[in-house]
Parts: C-alpha cells; sequence; structure tokens
C-alpha cells in the first residue's frame, strides 16, 4: 500500500487537476456510441407508419431524423424542438446503440440547438 500511496495517488492527483481525460476502449463498445457531429436544419413532423404514427424531424436533406436529447440539451429546448412544425437548426451525431419503434429514420442525439424558429 505504500508505493501505492506514494507514486498513483500523487500522478491520479496531477491528471485530475490538469483536467485530463481518459478515454475507455471497450472494444466495439463504448460508453456514449456516437458518430461525427454535423450541422443540420430541419423541422420535426408526425408522419404515418405500419405501426400508426411517428415522430421525426425531417432534415433539410430530406432524411428522416429520431431525435433523443443528450445531457447537455434544456428541457424545454428539446421539447420546443421536437413540437411538430417548429424548423430548428441543430448539432446532431449519429449513435447506434439507440432504438425506436417506428424505424424510418436515422437515430441521432441533439448536441447542440443552434436555432428555433417557432
Amino acid at each position: 500500500m505504500g508505493i501505492y500511496r506514494r507514486r498513483v495517488l500523487p500522478l491520479l492527483a496531477i491528471l485530475i487537476v490538469s483536467g485530463c481525460t481518459f478515454n475507455l476502449d471497450l472494444g466495439a463498445e463504448t460508453l456514449f456510441p456516437e458518430g461525427s457531429a454535423f450541422v443540420l436544419s430541419g423541422t420535426t413532423d408526425i408522419i404515418d407508419t405500419d405501426d400508426g404514427q411517428c415522430n421525426v424531424w425531417i432534415g433539410e436533406n430530406g432524411v428522416a431524423y429520431h431525435l433523443f436529447q443528450s445531457p447537455r440539451i434544456d428541457n424545454g429546448d428539446f421539447d420546443r424542438i421536437t413540437t411538430p412544425g417548429v424548423t430548428s437548426r441543430l448539432e446532431v451525431a449519429t449513435r447506434n446503440d439507440l432504438v425506436v419503434s417506428c424505424q424510418v429514420g436515422t437515430i441521432v442525439t441533439v448536441e447542440d440547438v443552434l436555432e428555433i424558429v417557432p
């Protein structure tokens, strides 16, 4: 225990104070599996599917997206951007670990809300 306290704990303290981050390599899985973030404008809509109605965000590129809220996004902002008819400009990142019942689009997390047009 003595060598642990004398060498490892001070090193750990230096890393924490200096703001270093750790990348936990879990093989093919990570704690937050995401693709690269990108910015896109779009409008929330409700579409009809064989399974019923589905809330989607249609990007200006014509692609349907399923929006998930990241921890950095305020609940009020997320509620506004997921209201049908609201147009917004968002920074989103694709996710491969989330599922939705009406899989008609790409699953993304909202990383930042850049603009909301009511």
